[in-house]
C-alpha cells in the first residue's frame, strides 16, 4: 500500500497563508511603531486634563506607600510653584452600575474634595454617563467642598443629589471620593 503525501497544492497554501500572517504582522507593527509616541501623548494630555480639572498645581509627585483597597492606581502629590503642598490627586478604577469606571480624584491640603473628572466608564448614556459630564454644574460639581464626612448622598444621610435614575453610579463615584480622602488624611 501506498503512502498518501501532502497534495502540492495543500503545500502551496500553507506558503501562501504563512506569507500572508506574516505581512499583516509586519504591517501591524509598522502602524504600532507609528502611533506609539501619539498614543502616549494623547494619553498624557488627558491625564494632564484630568489633573487639572481637579486640583491645578506646578508640580505633581508620584507616591508608592499608601494604604489601598486596590480601587487607587495611582496616587500623587500635588504642589504649587513654591513646592508647598496642594494636595493630593488619584486615578481610581471602581465598580460603576454597568461597568467599571475610572475616575480622577483631587484632594485639597485640607482634605476637602476639590473635584472629580470621570475618564471612562460603560455607564449608561443620559444616566450614569451624566456622572463623566464636565462642564460647569455638572453632577460632578457638588462633590466639590465636600470633606470625609460629609461626602454622602442624600439617601445615605448627606447632601449630595443622586444623579436621576443613576444612584448606584452617583454612590459609587461619592464612596470612591470619600475612599481618597480617607487614604490621603492617613498620608498627614
Amino acid at each position: 500500500m501506498e503512502k498518501k503525501t501532502a497534495s502540492p497544492s495543500i503545500v502551496k497554501l500553507a506558503l501562501v497563508l504563512l506569507a500572508a500572517a506574516a505581512v499583516v504582522a509586519l504591517i501591524l507593527g509598522l502602524v504600532n511603531h507609528v502611533t506609539k509616541d501619539r498614543i502616549a501623548e494623547l494619553a498624557a494630555e488627558k491625564t494632564a486634563t484630568a489633573y487639572a480639572n481637579v486640583l491645578e498645581a506646578a508640580n505633581y509627585e508620584e507616591l508608592t506607600d499608601y494604604e489601598n483597597n486596590g480601587t487607587i492606581t495611582k496616587l500623587v502629590k500635588a504642589t504649587d510653584e513654591t513646592g508647598a503642598p496642594a494636595g493630593y490627586v488619584a486615578e481610581t478604577y471602581f465598580s460603576g452600575a454597568q461597568g467599571m469606571i475610572t475616575m480622577v480624584v483631587g484632594v485639597g491640603a485640607d482634605n476637602s474634595c476639590t473635584g472629580i473628572y470621570v475618564t471612562k466608564s460603560s455607564e449608561t448614556a443620559g444616566l450614569g454617563a451624566l456622572a463623566s459630564e464636565t462642564q460647569e454644574g455638572a453632577w460632578r460639581d457638588n462633590l466639590a467642598g465636600t470633606t470625609l464626612d460629609t461626602a454622602y448622598l442624600a439617601k445615605d444621610g448627606g447632601s449630595i443629589a443622586a444623579i436621576a435614575g443613576a444612584t448606584i453610579t452617583s454612590r459609587a463615584c461619592t464612596n470612591e471620593a470619600r475612599y481618597v480622602m480617607y487614604v490621603t488624611s492617613l498620608l498627614g
